[in-house]
């Protein structure tokens, strides 16, 4: 069992070393098969905050802190909002209908339309909320703030330095509220430690095939782990 934990820890931290998201995209519905929700979401947040640090570290210098603290704040307001709305409208619709939309919106992005965006402040504040009221609301919290990204054609550097600091915020946040609300498996962070060989393989092989990716296949594999995203999504709830 372990040892299967570890290759999905493995795959899922190259995916992310690579695009700079992922790794609960790709290792959440996989580690789904093996073990119950609560282990899964705690070794998720812990696995993608020792990656997102050691990413961090190998991209510093490259990020823009004036577009990630922002949109990580106002990412906070979307939260309340996003937990509320899934209190009154069932969760399997929101999320059905959310996975369709991450859908038509990548499909839309693989046409390679960009949108031109003339007050990017103001977006960056709007990209933030919705990306916390979709966390609230789903989990899904990084779409939103891949395709903005995206859609504002940042070099794969920038864009991949920027992700790991919004989503490394994100994981201390979670762990704070999971931490005083006691909804953290300790029982699995023993296992936790027998993960990080494989984060720590999964980076330095993702780093390898990163400096080989032109910027083409870059987006390529960026769209292909959102419809991923998009098709989990709704799948997962018409089989329901």
């Amino acid at each position: 069992m372990t040892s299967i934990i570890v290759l999905i820890v493995f795959f899922s931290s190259f995916v992310q070393s690579i695009t700079g998201f992922g790794f609960a995209i790709v290792g959440t519905p996989l580690l789904l098969f093996f073990l119950e929700p609560k282990p899964v979401v705690t070794l998720m947040v812990l696995g993608a905050l020792i990656l997102n640090l050691l990413v961090i570290y190998k991209t510093r210098g490259k990020s823009d802190p004036k577009v990630i603290l922002p949109m990580f704040m106002a990412s906070l307001l979307g939260i309340i909002p996003g937990v509320y709305i899934l209190k009154i409208v069932d969760g399997s619709v929101l999320k059905l209908c959310i996975g369709i939309l991450i859908l038509i919106v990548a499909f839309v992005m693989a046409s390679n339309r960009v949108f031109t965006v003339k007050r990017e402040k103001l977006a960056t504040y709007i990209v933030g909320i919705v990306s916390g009221f979709m966390g609230g609301s789903t989990s899904l919290s990084g779409p939103p703030v891949v395709l903005f990204l995206m859609n504002q054609q940042q070099d794969k550097e920038a864009f991949r330095a920027n992700l790991v600091r919004y989503f490394c915020l994100g994981n201390i946040a979670t762990l704070i509220v999971m931490y005083f609300m006691g909804t953290i498996d300790t029982d699995v962070i023993q296992q936790g430690v027998y993960t990080i060989p494989g984060v720590l393989l999964g980076v330095w092989l993702g780093e390898k095939a990163f400096e080989k990716v032109s910027p083409v296949l870059f987006r390529q594999i960026t769209l292909a782990v959102i419809f991923f995203c998009g098709a989990i999504s709704v799948t997962s709830e018409l089989i329901k």
